[in-house]
């Protein structure tokens, strides 16, 4: 039994300034959030890393991070080779021939040898209070812990550290979890421990990891469970991507086992991949009840369980702190999360940082994994899908309600999970930015439709003819870029021009216009404001600069007329206080700004801090 790190994905690095030092630092932040990542699952990809880092790292960062994953495959039986990565990296063919001679060398000088049968490179926890000590060495006598010998760490989280182990007297192999702060562990982190090993101890389900002891062991507090030897899902996600119907299979299990516990007055909370364990003949286990309480309760200890968790697989009531409205739909979600990464390879959110993964969390809906994997069926992506509705509700009532739908999918049976509103309130949420376009531009072409029929004393029909086609272009252009973040080009670029096309056509549409002093200039810091809602500072500031640069096209185009072969200000120009127009978008975007870096800021502090 072991529950792997929580890490929702790879931090990008921190922008480094010019001191070696910290950027040697901020290098080895990103290695070390891959490593956990990478051991978490899914694995995370080297480019992703890559992305928001500064040229002046991003060599550097590269060869840190292709050795790190070289190791990282190898040590699970993978056999890496050099033109599979020069076929991924192909910019960086002398960096990977230099590191994939360096690691070859290091593994014929038998280094990996040394480091002991059973021992690992150390994984950073995502909230750690402590440390298990390091791995001893192949000759040491092995640690004893009363009845126990540890023979190897096997797992490491937030709160304890797991350890393959050998009940002496019974001669039995056992999973021993242990608090990872040891003798300094404070009172309430203790009772959080015991208090796990309780509620697991009072589950008696052929699906749930059992508890066989609870002790102290110069005062550190353990327990013991059944070892399960296949490893946890997360591991094995790949495996499923062939074969929804295991899938399928493998989550009503879990929520067979879901809803014991619902029965027994607990709720798990802390659903995700890592916390399933399979053994040798792929049977799930659930797992790692750190974050559980009994429903309706309202302990201090459960507090920080209302907060904590993985933002990639936590419900919207928990994210949100909202301990009255936990319950048994909180679990249901957690099995949709599931069963989404067994289906499309991915957990519904992860973002660079926490709060981006809560946002989406508690804002966006998941694209659908047939969109994803074309071939999962429409039925199963649809309960999928209900499983992850916003408000709990929406969701299916019990996990044994969703048992049932996933068994009635199974044998053949169809299911209550599409209905056409609900997949429109999906795809609302899904893909914001786009359905806002869309209805605004679906909007204002019939309200122009309008107008030129009913309101205008001499229509033109040319000009009416170009300001739908414009309106058509920029409807067609968004889907365009829509589809390209769907394909996973990069986001940042995607969308800055995205944002930069927003501006041009709507300068284009006042051009055609002919006029500069007009309501429809509100769309210009209402497209600044929009763009604030990506969370990228250098996205808003640019839409800022494109907006101010398609007001001042409007105002000299307005003002200026060739006359006797030169520029001349038209006599006839009426607008007023031009000047002031374009201080109030640069002050738009600074207050966007603003408030985008004081977002990412507070993102920041959650992630870092160190205390549960």
């Amino acid at each position: 039994m072991h529950s792997d790190p929580e890490c929702p994905g790879p931090s990008p690095p921190q922008q480094p300034p010019d001191d070696p030092l910290a950027r040697a630092r901020s290098i080895h932040r990103a290695c070390e959030a891959f490593e956990a990542a990478w051991r978490a699952g899914p694995r995370p990809e080297i480019a992703d890393s890559l992305e928001n880092a500064t040229p002046d790292e991003r060599d550097e960062l590269f060869r840190e991070l292709l050795a790190l994953e070289i190791e990282l495959r190898r040590e699970d039986g993978e056999s890496p080779t050099q033109p599979e990565y020069a076929a991924r990296f192909p910019d960086q063919a002398q960096a990977i021939e230099a590191i994939f001679a360096e690691s070859d060398s290091t593994l014929s000088t038998g280094s990996e040898a040394a480091r002991g049968p059973g021992c690992r490179a150390t994984v950073t926890p995502t909230i750690s209070t402590g440390s298990a000590g390091p791995c001893p060495p192949a000759s040491a006598e092995p640690l004893v812990v009363g009845e126990y010998e540890l023979i190897e760490e096997i797992a490491r989280g937030g709160m304890g550290v797991v350890h393959r182990a050998r009940h002496r007297g019974l001669k039995r192999m056992v999973a021993l979890k242990m608090i990872l702060s040891g003798a300094m562990a404070t009172y309430e982190e203790r009772q959080r421990f015991l208090r796990e090993a309780e509620l697991a101890a009072n589950l008696d389900h052929p699906s749930i990891v059992p508890i066989y002891e609870v002790g102290e062991y110069e005062d550190r507090p353990y327990f013991s469970m059944k070892l399960v030897d296949g490893g946890s899902l997360s591991r094995q996600v790949g495996q499923f991507a062939d074969d929804p119907r295991a899938a399928a299979r493998l989550v009503s299990i879990l929520a067979r086992a879901i809803h014991y516990a619902h029965g027994r007055g607990f709720l798990h909370l802390d659903l995700k991949p890592s916390n399933v364990l399979l053994d040798t003949q792929c049977r799930p286990y659930l797992t790692d009840f750190g974050l559980a309480r009994r429903a309706g309760a309202d302990s201090s200890l459960s507090i920080s369980g209302a907060i904590l968790g993985t933002p990639s697989y936590m419900a919207p009531e928990q994210a949100t702190g909202s301990r009255a409205r936990l319950g048994p739909a909180t679990d249901v979600y957690g099995l949709g999360a599931i069963l989404y990464e067994l289906l499309a390879g991915r957990p519904p959110f992860r973002s660079p940082t926490v709060m981006e993964t809560v946002v989406q969390v508690l804002e966006r809906d998941p694209a659908p994994p047939r969109s994803i994997r074309p071939g999962i069926p429409r039925e199963l992506d649809s309960i999928c899908l209900k499983c992850l509705e916003k408000a709990p509700r929406d969701r299916y009532p019990t996990a044994a309600a969703l048992a049932d739908e996933l068994d009635g999918y199974l044998q053949g049976d169809g299911t209550e999970a599409a209905g056409m509103l609900s997949r429109l309130r999906r795809w609302n949420r899904r893909e914001p930015e786009l359905v806002a376009r869309l209805a605004g531009l679906a909007i204002i072409a019939l309200l122009t439709q309008y107008n030129y029929l009913f309101r205008s004393r001499e229509p033109d029909f040319t000009i009416h003819y170009l300001i739908q086609s414009v309106l058509a272009f920029w409807a067609a252009a968004s889907l365009v870029f829509q589809a390209l973040l769907r394909r996973g080009w990069p986001p940042d670029r995607v969308r800055g021009l995205w944002s930069a096309l927003d501006i041009v056509c709507l300068t284009f549409e006042l051009k055609l216009l002919g006029r500069v002093e007009t309501t429809l200039l509100a769309a210009y810091p209402l497209l600044i404001a929009a763009s604030g809602l990506w969370w990228r500072v250098r996205l808003v500031w640019l839409t800022t600069a494109m907006a101010m640069l398609g007001y001042l096209f409007l105002f000299l185009d307005a003002s200026l007329e060739w006359h006797a072969g030169r520029l001349s200000w038209k006599p006839t120009a009426s607008l007023q206080y031009e000047n002031i127009f374009l201080a109030a978008l640069l002050l738009t975007g600074y207050v966007v700004v603003r408030q985008v870096k004081r977002f990412l800021a507070l993102g920041r502090y959650y992630e870092n801090r160190s205390d549960p």
